[in-house]
């Protein structure tokens, strides 16, 4: 423990919350094909980090002519959310504001 406060050890914490999760994951499994789960995520992380290269391209192309591509979390969200709309919208904000 450290002194001064009432601070769990990390062992507890980890020790209580991994079983927790598990029993929650069996919980949604057996209610939910937990394949289906796990196969949106996937899809999703893919989309995530296909977003993620697009923008990083956009950057590189773009960034000759004067204009700043950001990459951060939001546009790569927005652009793996909503696909080529996404792509869109964070074109015009980029060129037009």
């Amino acid at each position: 423990m450290i002194e001064g406060g009432n601070h769990m050890p990390w062992t507890v914490i980890v020790s209580i919350c991994v079983p927790v999760a598990l029993l929650f994951l069996y919980i949604v499994g057996r209610h939910i094909k937990l394949g289906k789960v796990l196969e949106g995520l996937s899809v999703f992380w893919f989309r995530f980090a296909f977003a993620f290269l697009l923008l990083f391209i956009i950057h590189l192309g773009v960034g000759y002519s004067g204009y700043n591509v950001p990459i951060n979390l939001f546009s790569v969200f927005t652009i793996a959310l909503l696909g080529i709309p996404g792509v869109l919208g964070i074109t015009f904000l980029i060129l037009f504001l």
